[in-house]
């Protein structure tokens, strides 16, 4: 590292305010229909003229708006990303981390106490705070397009249902149902989320092939039987002892050959690689009692002990920054 990343690398909090607050001002979605000067963005905006020419000037030079004379508008990124309606909109992730803001902001207080220093309650203490929480889930997953390489990457031929623990939007369950017509599900989720899943499925037209089940898989047993079992970010949120328990239900809930497939932020050895897990990890210190990222061959001797064969990594390619864990019973 040299002395110029070091300094974009402390400083990075800029750029970020300045996305997040573009997209809560509603900056992007003002300039759908054509360009506009900072005067006129400001008066629809209802904000100060001089204050928003500096703004706009700010998200041209970081490539999120083109300007020609005085004239800002849409470029290709923040046309696809940053409008609302766009199928690839991030705006929903983008306001989640704005509302995070604070919790970083604590982040020697968490490193002090090796406390959270938000209720780790899954957001579930709050219903508007669960329906930004769950929909910054689904708008990441399809802005990111990992749906689709999660579909590519499994065959399910073979597959007729699949148990989802903690599916959140089931924005992944959603799309494996529409490329497998065969294919049924069940969603296991915590009631305030449910609340929010309900209308996700209900969207997607398949609530006859998607059954929602009320759980905490914490605390109450795993319903049903299937053949295959997702859990997609999941295991970061929890202690390593209680993801060794979990592991145990879903062995017990399996089919003979089914398979357990985790999704998640899979470390090296070092607990350092890939970066995007080792900082999500601290993500997890400011929000949850004792979640952090693993190593593959931690997730392997959970798996391992609770009596599955033949695990392996799988490895997912860019954008997506998380991999695949697959385990047998056998």
């Amino acid at each position: 590292m040299d002395f110029s990343s070091l300094a974009s690398l402390a400083s990075g909090h800029v750029e970020a305010r300045i996305v997040q607050v573009a997209v809560s001002l509603g900056v992007f979605d003002a300039l759908v229909q054509k360009g506009q000067n900072a005067l006129s963005l400001s008066s629809s905006l209802g904000t100060e003229p001089r204050a928003t020419e500096m703004f706009l000037n700010a998200l041209a030079s970081l490539g999120l708006l083109n300007k020609e004379g005085n004239l800002f508008s849409l470029n290709e990124i923040s046309s696809t990303c940053l409008v609302r309606g766009s199928p690839k909109y991030l705006g929903d992730m983008i306001l989640f981390d704005l509302s995070l803001w604070s919790c970083w902001g604590d982040l020697e207080k968490a490193i002090r106490s090796g406390n959270a220093v938000r209720p780790a309650d899954m957001y579930q203490g709050d219903p508007p705070e669960t329906y930004q929480f769950i929909y910054a889930m689904d708008s990441l997953v399809k802005a990111r397009g990992d749906a689709e390489v999660l579909a590519e990457t499994l065959d399910l031929s073979n597959v007729n249902n699949i148990l989802d623990i903690g599916p959140g939007p089931a924005t992944y369950t959603i799309h494996l149902c529409r490329k497998n017509p065969g294919l049924r599900a069940t969603l296991f989720d915590l009631p305030g989320t449910l609340k929010v899943t309900e209308g996700f499925v209900k969207d997607s037209g398949l609530g006859d092939r998607i059954r929602l089940e009320t759980g905490d898989y914490r605390f109450d047993p795993i319903p049903g039987s299937y053949q295959m079992v997702f859990l997609s970010n999941i295991i970061h949120a929890e202690s390593a002892e209680e993801n060794n328990r979990l592991m145990r239900k879903v062995y017990q809930c399996l089919e003979n050959k089914g398979r357990a497939l985790i999704k998640d932020h899979i470390l090296d050895d070092s607990l350092t690689k890939p970066p995007v897990g080792a900082i999500f990890a601290l993500l997890m210190l400011l929000t949850t009692a004792q979640g952090r990222c693993y190593s593959f061959n931690e997730v392997k001797a959970w798996l391992q002990e609770a009596g599955f064969k033949a695990v392996k990594e799988i490895l997912l390619p860019l954008p997506l920054t998380s991999s695949l864990v697959v385990g047998e019973k056998g």
